[in-house]
């Protein structure tokens, strides 16, 4: 199978256009999700190789060190997810691939739905705590910079929303009624852990 994180964001976009199959949703939802954490990350590096006012006081260099360690500690953090994120732009359509060849199975589809619903549930999760790092990010930075961390979290958003759906699309077929209930217990509770950050980026971007 192409390794579609290889490609040129020109033939992904291509690839994506075809009459193939994949990449599709879920592959794009990951995709999305590791250019809003990107972003997050270039505010946070731009910030930090800004120069520091001359003739500052002991206090006031002493926050900034803090704040410039937080700063770091996200893009850290960041880095891991995202990392996560992109192997999940080429496992998903493979795990999709794999749903779709055992379609006639019913056992084996069951844990390859299974297997589905966790690579969309586990990005899921990525992008909530992605989320939750680019409204940290905001309240550390300053200036027209932060304009970028709004781009940010309309993307996670995107993502997340394509995450959740797709994530959810899985559980619809699955036979085993707990399986259902515990994968909907899951995604609700990452979809709560998600929301609680709307709006806050926005907020915080509005100051100065």
């Amino acid at each position: 199978m192409t390794q579609f994180i290889r490609l040129s964001l020109k033939d992904y976009l291509d690839e994506l256009s075809s009459d193939k199959p994949v990449p599709g949703g879920g592959s794009v939802s990951a995709y999305v999700a590791t250019l809003g954490m990107g972003l997050t990350q270039m505010v946070g590096r731009v910030t930090l190789n800004r120069k520091r006012k001359k003739d500052l006081p002991p206090a006031e260099i002493k926050e900034d060190d803090r704040r410039r360690d937080v700063i770091r500690k996200i893009i850290d953090s960041v880095e891991k997810a995202k990392t996560d994120a992109l192997q999940i732009v080429d496992l998903d359509p493979k795990v999709y691939q794999e749903v779709m060849a055992v379609w006639a199975d019913p056992q084996k589809l069951e844990t390859a739905l299974q297997n589905s619903f966790r690579l969309q549930a586990d990005l899921s999760l990525l992008i909530a705590m992605a989320n939750e790092w680019n409204r940290n990010m905001a309240e550390l930075v300053s200036g027209s910079i932060k304009n970028d961390l709004l781009v940010s979290a309309a993307l996670l958003e995107g993502a997340f929303r394509g995450a959740y759906h797709t994530a959810l699309v899985n559980v619809k077929y699955m036979k085993d009624e707990k399986r259902r209930q515990d994968a909907g217990r899951a995604m609700a509770e990452v979809k709560n852990r998600f929301e609680k950050g709307e709006g806050i980026v926005r907020d915080a971007s509005s100051r100065t």
